[in-house]
């Protein structure tokens, strides 16, 4: 008899991982359940909760979100389609894997859309939203685990890139955090205290000071040095 994880039967020879802590669907809500169960999906891929090496069964996540496998289906098929995951027969969706020189291609990009995401928040930051910056990097230090501390960090950046008030803006940068979401597994949670939350550090004191050449500089400095620990466990 095949194992189980998470109380899903496995088959043998088939290893399959964990379902990822993705949040509830709520039936109640006038948005279709398929588009609901694609969206969580792809805010928690952005989010770090899934690593590199997973594979999502349809059946597995749809009996950890309490609803039937079709809808579930139809929203990692759309996933497919965008390019997040890879279908693949009797076996799962897969998340593709990148290469060293793709993954610094996308932090080429990323630095130009996030520095100017932050440049653009600068004007509308209010006391309030510096405060919770701050706090939300506090907690990052006391993180052991990577999805926590990567789910802080995912918070943090989006809690400035939404200040921008540029929609267009955000769902593209929205495109490439999904691509790059379960690549920062690798960034171990250890340096966070001494590397991560320093950097955050500045990018608070550069938006505070309303400096936008500064903000725009210190979020470079953050998506570049976090992008070389890592491309080191990257292959060519």
């Amino acid at each position: 008899m095949g194992g189980q994880i998470g109380g899903v039967a496995r088959r043998r020879g088939r290893p399959q991982s964990a379902v990822p802590p993705f949040d509830a669907i709520d039936p109640t809500l006038d948005e279709p359940v398929e588009r609901q169960v694609y969206r969580v999906i792809r805010r928690g891929v952005m989010q770090g909760l899934v690593p590199p090496d997973a594979v999502l069964s349809s059946r597995a996540v749809a009996q950890h979100l309490n609803l039937s496998a079709q809808p579930v289906r139809d929203a990692l098929k759309r996933l497919e389609a965008d390019g997040v995951v890879e279908g693949r027969p009797q076996s799962g969706f897969h998340l593709p894997r990148t290469s060293r020189t793709e993954y610094w291609q996308l932090i080429e990009i990323r630095v130009r859309l996030e520095g100017l995401a932050g440049r653009l928040a600068v004007p509308n930051l209010t006391a309030g939203v510096i405060a919770d910056l701050r706090r939300r990097n506090a907690a990052m230090a006391h993180k052991e685990r990577s999805e926590d501390y990567l789910a802080d960090n995912f918070a943090f950046h989006f809690t400035i890139y939404t200040e921008a008030r540029r929609p267009a803006l955000l769902a593209l940068i929205e495109n490439f955090w999904v691509r790059i979401g379960p690549i920062l597994h690798h960034h171990p949670a250890a340096t966070v205290t001494r590397d991560i939350v320093t950097r955050h550090e500045a990018i608070i004191a550069a938006l505070e000071r309303g400096d936008t050449d500064a903000v725009e500089a210190a979020i470079a400095l953050d998506l570049e040095a976090a992008a070389r620990v890592v491309m080191r466990h990257l292959d060519d």
